[in-house]
C-alpha cells in the first residue's frame, strides 16, 4: 500500500444507519452536482462477492463449519448482504441495530451483548459490543475502500460521518471512538442537515431561489428523517442573503428534536406482531426471542417489498420509476426444532394491512397542538427502550409547537427516509402538517432517500470548503452545569457554559462568574442541556425545570491538587475558575476549567463518563423518563451539617480512625477498635446521616492502614464493617473506581483471624455492600471461592486449601448479590439454592433467588439477566410454597416475573399471569402488581439495597 497522502484529496461522507450504510464521495475541488457513490463489495453469498451501494448494517455470526469466504477480514462475521440472508434463515446469530444500542444508556454498550438474548449455553457463538460492531461496519467500509482507491487510503481522506441530530454528547462521543478503531479521522453531521444539504446539490441556486419565492422572501422547512432507528426532526430557515449582490441564499439550522428511538424497526416489530398469531395458529404462544428475530426480519424484507414505489414528491431522481410494489408478500420463518416438524412457518402480508398498521399506527392525523402521549406500554422488544407513543406525526406536531411557537406550520416539508418511498404514507405526513392551517406546503422533492444522507455529507464537505451553500446554526442545544441548592430551598440553579446556536470551534466562557473548584479530591459535575428557544448567554443563571432540561451522564474527574504539602496532608484545596465550553469541528462538545487571577493558569478538562454499565438508564429503561436519568444516580441529598468535609467535626472523626489504625500509640485503648463506629456515630450522628462525601472521607482515612486490621480481631472485623458501609454500593463518587481498586487486592488475603466468625460475616458483608464496583473477573473470582462451599455435596467441588469460612449464609447474599457473573453461573447458583428450599424454609434462600433471577438488574448491564426459562423454573417452585410462612415469597415473585417489555427478558404471559393471581391472594400492594401486569420504572425503594446517598457537586459560586 502506497504512503497516504499529505493532505485529503477527496470528500467521503458516510452514512452508518441502522438498516444501511451507504459511502458517498467527491474531490475536494469538485462542484456538488459531481458527487458519487461508492459500491460497497460485500459477501452476497458464502462465496459471491458483489459491490453494491447498500451494505447492510448486519453483522451474522456463521454456524460451526459454515466457513463462508473471508476476503475482507470480517471474521468472525460476516457482514453486508449475506449476512441478512443468513441472519434471516438461522436464529439468533446476527447483530442488528447497532446504532440504536449505541444510544442505549441501560446496557454496557462497550461489553460484548450483541447478539441480544442469545441462549445463554452458546458459549462458542461470537459476540460484538454495540461500540465494536459499529466499529467493525466502518472497518469493512475502510479496507474496500482502500482496495479500490489504493492511491487515496481512506484514513487520509476528509471523512464525514453522520448522526442523528438527536444523539447526546455520549453517543456522539462513542461514534466517534468507533470511527478510531476502524482506522478513521471523522467529522460528525446531523442527519437531517446531510439530507437538505442533498436537497440543495439537487435543486441549485435556481430551486433554492423558487423555495424563496414560493415562501414569500423567507422558508421554515421542517425536515423529517425516519430512518431504521430514529425519527430525526430539524426545522431549517432559509432567507435571502443580506448581501442581495451576492445572491446566496442564508440557510440555518434552527432547531432539533428529541431523541426518538422511533423508526423502521417498529414499524417492522408491529407487523411481526401481527403476523405472530397467524403462524402460530392464534392459540396464544409466542416465539422464542431468536425465532421472533426471524420474524422481523421477515416483515421487514416485506415491508420494504410493499412499499416499494416512487414518492409524490420524488422528482428528478436518476433511472427509471420502480415498478409498481406487489399486492401481497410472504412472511416466512423457518422451523430450528422437534414442535414444529414440517418445515418453515408462513403467512402473508397483504400491502392494505402494511400500509394500515403504518398510517394508523406511525402517521395518524394530528392537530397542531397534539401532544405525545406518555403511556406505559408501547413496542418494546430485544433490549431497546423504544418510544412508547409510536405516532410520529403526534411527536412531529409537538416539535413544531415548541419551537415555532407562532407559526400555524412550516412552509416546506422534506422528507427522508425509506418509509417515505410509498405515496400513502408520504401524503399523509404532508396532509397531516396541512391541516394545520398553515401557509401553503410545499413538498419538496428527493431522489433516493437511502442515499441523500451521504450524498448530503459529501456536499457539506465541499461546503466547507467554500464550494456551496453552508447550515449554520451551531449547537442545537444549550448546555449547563448544575451547581448546589441553595441553602434556603427553592429550585436548583444551573449556569450556562455552551448556548444554544454556538458556532463551531467557539470558546464561550462564563464571563463574569468565578467558581470554586474543588480539586484534591474527586468531585462529579453534573450536566444538563436544553434545546428551549430561550436565548441563554455562557455565563447565565437560570433554575433547573424539569420541562425544560434533559439531564445527561454525569463528568466525573479527580484533579490534581498541585500542591505536594497539602496532598500529602489528605487535605482539599480550592481554586478560582472560570468554566468554557466549545463545541468542537468534530461535533462533540468540549468543557473545561480554567484558573483564573494567576500568572500560568491551569485547565481542568472534563470529560463524559462513556462506559455507564447499565446503571445510568433504569428509568429510560423502564418508565422513560427523563433520558438517561436513573432515581438513584440523580438524586441529590442535602449535606448534613455536621458531617461536612473539612469541618471540624469530620477532622475529629478522621482523627478517631487514626488513632485505632494509624501508627500505634500508647495511649489508644484496646476497647477504641471495638467502640468505633460508636464513637464516630457520637462525632457525625448516626450512620444513616452520613453523606456519600462524609462516607468517602473516612474511607479514605482508613484504607492507606489497611494493613493495621490484623492487629486484633477487633481491628479486623471493624475495618471490614466501616469499609463496606463507607464505600457502599462501590460506585456513584468519581474517585469510587480507584478506591475500589484500592480494596480489590485485599480479598485475596482474606482474613488474619480466621477462626472469628463475626469478622467472617463483615468480611462478606462489605463485599456485598460494594458488589456494584467491583468488575467482573473479581466477582467470578468471589465466586470461585465461595462455590465449593455453597453448591450441593455431589457437585464435588475441591475446597481450597487452608480456607474454613464461616457466616455461609452471608457469603450466600454475596454471592446473590454479583450481578456481573456470567448469567450461566448465576443459575447455577440459583439452582442450587433452589435444592435447599425442599429442606430449609430460611426466607433468605428465596431472596437470594429473586435477586439473582430479577428481570431488572440493580447495577449491571442488562445483558447479565439469566434467562427467562431459568427464571420460570424458579417461579415454578415458588408458586408451590406457602407464602404465609416466607416473608420473602413474594418479593421474590415480583422479581421474577416483572414485565420489561423486553423478550429476551420476560418471563411468558402464562407464569406471569399466575405470579398476578398469587400476588393478588396474597394482598400484595398495587405496585408490585403493577411491576408483574406492565412496563413501569422501577421505585426507589426497590434500590436501597445497593443505591446510598447522593454524590457531591464539584462547584459552588463564589462572585458574580
Amino acid at each position: 500500500m502506497s504512503a497516504p497522502a499529505k493532505s485529503p484529496s477527496l470528500v467521503v461522507g458516510i452514512d452508518l444507519g441502522t438498516t444501511h450504510t451507504v459511502v458517498a464521495w467527491a474531490g475536494r475541488d469538485a462542484g456538488p452536482g459531481a458527487i458519487r457513490v461508492f459500491s460497497i463489495p460485500q459477501l452476497v453469498t458464502a462465496t459471491e462477492v458483489e459491490a453494491r451501494p447498500l451494505l447492510p448494517s448486519l453483522l451474522y455470526a456463521p454456524l460451526p463449519g459454515e466457513a463462508p469466504a473471508d476476503p475482507f477480514g470480517d471474521a468472525p462475521f460476516a457482514i453486508g448482504e449475506h449476512a441478512r440472508r443468513r441472519g434471516g434463515e438461522v436464529p439468533g446469530r446476527l447483530i442488528a441495530s447497532a446504532k440504536s444500542w449505541l444510544c442505549h444508556p441501560g446496557v454496557d454498550r462497550a461489553a460484548p451483548i450483541l447478539p441480544w438474548g442469545a441462549a445463554e449455553e452458546a458459549a462458542s457463538l461470537p459476540r460484538a459490543s454495540p461500540l465494536d460492531a459499529s466499529a467493525r461496519i466502518l472497518a469493512h467500509v475502510r479496507r474496500t475502500w482502500d482496495d479500490a482507491f489504493p492511491e487515496r487510503p481512506l484514513a487520509a481522506q476528509e471523512v464525514v460521518l453522520t448522526v442523528p441530530a438527536s444523539f447526546d454528547e455520549v453517543a456522539r462521543e462513542l461514534t466517534v471512538e468507533a470511527a478510531r478503531r476502524a482506522g478513521l479521522s471523522a467529522r460528525l453531521l446531523e442527519e437531517p442537515q446531510a439530507a437538505f444539504y442533498d436537497f440543495m446539490r439537487l435543486a441549485g441556486a435556481e430551486g433554492l431561489d423558487a423555495l424563496l419565492a414560493r415562501s414569500g422572501g423567507e422558508a421554515m422547512v421542517l425536515v423529517c428523517d425516519v430512518g431504521g432507528g430514529t425519527t430525526d426532526l430539524s426545522l431549517i430557515r432559509v432567507a435571502r442573503g443580506a448581501d442581495a449582490g451576492e445572491g446566496r441564499p442564508e440557510v440555518s439550522r434552527v432547531a432539533v428534536g428529541h431523541h426518538l428511538l422511533l423508526g423502521g424497526d417498529n414499524m417492522d416489530l408491529a407487523l411481526a406482531h401481527l403476523c405472530e398469531p397467524r403462524l402460530l395458529g392464534g392459540a396464544g404462544d409466542k416465539l422464542d426471542p431468536a425465532r421472533f428475530g426471524q420474524l422481523v426480519l421477515a416483515c421487514r424484507a416485506a415491508k420494504e417489498r410493499l412499499l416499494a414505489g416512487v414518492a409524490s414528491s420524488d422528482a428528478g431522481g436518476a433511472g427509471d420509476a420502480t415498478p409498481a410494489p406487489p399486492d401481497e408478500a410472504p412472511v416466512t420463518v423457518l422451523s430450528h426444532g422437534a414442535r414444529l416438524v414440517g418445515g418453515a412457518l408462513t403467512t402473508r402480508l397483504r400491502r392494505e394491512e402494511v400500509e394500515g398498521v403504518v398510517l394508523d399506527g406511525f402517521f395518524p392525523e394530528a392537530p397542531r397542538d397534539a401532544r405525545p402521549q406518555r403511556g406505559r406500554s408501547g413496542l418494546v422488544a430485544f433490549g431497546l427502550p423504544y418510544e412508547r407513543d409510536v405516532a410520529i406525526t403526534r411527536h412531529v406536531a409537538w416539535f413544531f409547537a415548541r419551537h415555532a411557537p407562532e407559526a400555524r406550520g412550516p412552509t416546506a416539508l422534506l422528507l427522508n427516509g425509506g418509509v417515505f418511498r410509498a405515496r400513502r404514507v408520504a401524503e399523509r405526513l404532508a396532509q397531516v402538517v396541512e391541516r394545520w392551517g398553515g401557509p401553503p406546503l410545499d413538498l419538496l422533492p428527493h431522489a433516493d432517500p437511502d442515499l441523500a444522507v451521504a450524498r448530503g455529507a459529501v456536499a457539506y464537505g465541499l461546503a466547507l470548503a467554500g464550494r456551496g451553500v453552508r447550515i449554520e446554526g451551531g449547537a442545537a442545544r444549550g448546555y449547563y452545569v448544575g451547581l448546589e441548592p441553595p441553602a434556603g430551598g427553592g429550585p436548583r440553579p444551573a449556569v450556562c457554559v455552551v448556548p444554544r446556536g454556538a458556532k463551531e470551534g467557539s470558546v464561550h466562557a462564563a464571563a463574569g462568574r468565578t467558581f470554586a473548584l474543588v480539586v484534591g479530591r474527586p468531585v462529579r459535575f453534573d450536566l444538563f442541556a436544553s434545546d428551549d428557544a430561550r436565548a441563554d448567554r455562557a455565563g447565565d443563571l437560570v433554575p433547573l425545570e424539569d420541562d425544560r432540561f434533559e439531564a445527561l451522564p454525569p463528568i466525573a474527574v479527580a484533579f490534581d491538587a498541585g500542591d505536594a504539602a497539602r496532598a500529602a496532608a489528605g487535605k482539599q484545596a480550592e481554586v478560582r475558575v472560570q468554566i468554557e465550553g466549545e463545541l468542537t469541528a468534530i461535533g462533540t462538545l468540549d468543557l473545561a476549567c480554567v484558573e483564573v487571577d494567576v500568572a500560568t493558569p491551569r485547565r481542568f478538562r472534563l470529560a463524559f463518563q462513556l462506559r455507564e454499565d447499565g446503571r445510568g438508564a433504569r428509568a429510560a429503561e423502564a418508565g422513560r423518563g427523563a433520558p438517561g436519568v436513573a432515581p438513584a444516580e440523580r438524586a441529590q441529598a442535602r449535606p448534613h451539617a455536621a458531617a461536612t468535609p473539612g469541618g471540624k467535626r469530620l477532622e475529629e472523626a478522621r482523627e478517631a480512625i487514626e488513632r485505632v489504625f494509624g501508627k500505634g500509640r500508647p495511649d489508644v485503648a484496646p476497647r477504641e477498635a471495638k467502640n468505633l463506629v460508636r464513637e464516630l456515630e457520637r462525632v457525625l450522628g448516626e450512620r444513616a446521616t452520613w453523606t456519600t462525601e462524609t462516607a468517602r472521607a473516612l474511607l479514605d482515612t482508613l484504607v492507606p492502614s489497611a494493613r493495621s486490621r490484623r492487629r486484633s480481631a477487633d481491628h479486623e472485623r471493624m475495618f471490614w464493617s466501616l469499609a463496606g458501609y463507607c464505600l457502599r454500593p462501590g460506585f456513584g463518587d468519581a474517585g469510587d473506581p480507584a478506591r475500589v481498586a484500592a480494596i480489590a487486592p485485599l480479598f485475596a488475603e482474606r482474613l488474619a483471624f480466621p477462626q472469628e466468625a463475626r469478622s467472617w460475616q463483615q468480611f462478606w458483608i462489605a463485599w456485598r455492600r460494594i458488589a456494584g464496583g467491583l468488575d467482573e473477573p473479581l466477582q467470578v473470582a468471589i465466586r470461585d471461592l465461595a462455590d465449593p462451599f455453597l453448591a450441593p455435596a455431589e457437585q464435588r467441588l475441591k475446597k481450597p486449601k487452608g480456607v474454613k469460612p464461616e457466616a455461609l449464609d452471608d457469603l450466600l447474599e454475596l454471592c446473590a448479590s454479583l450481578e456481573r457473573v456470567p448469567a450461566g453461573r448465576r443459575s447455577e447458583l440459583g439452582a442450587w439454592i433452589l435444592e435447599r428450599t425442599w429442606t430449609d424454609r430460611d426466607a433468605r434462600l428465596w431472596a437470594a433467588i429473586g435477586r439473582l433471577g430479577a428481570r431488572v438488574p440493580a447495577y449491571a448491564s442488562v445483558h447479565h439477566v439469566v434467562s427467562p426459562a431459568a427464571a420460570e423454573r424458579w417461579i415454578d417452585h415458588l408458586l408451590r410454597e406457602k407464602w404465609q410462612d416466607l416473608p420473602s415469597a413474594a418479593p421474590a415473585a415480583v422479581q421474577l416475573a416483572r414485565r420489561t417489555g423486553d423478550r429476551a427478558r420476560d418471563v411468558s404471559d402464562r407464569v406471569r399471569g399466575e405470579v398476578e393471581r398469587r400476588l393478588v391472594k396474597a394482598g400484595a400492594p398495587e405496585a408490585w402488581l403493577r411491576a408483574v401486569r406492565e412496563v413501569v420504572a422501577v421505585e426507589e425503594s426497590e434500590r436501597a439495597a445497593f443505591f446510598g446517598e447522593g454524590l457531591p457537586v464539584g462547584l459552588r459560586l463564589v462572585s458574580e
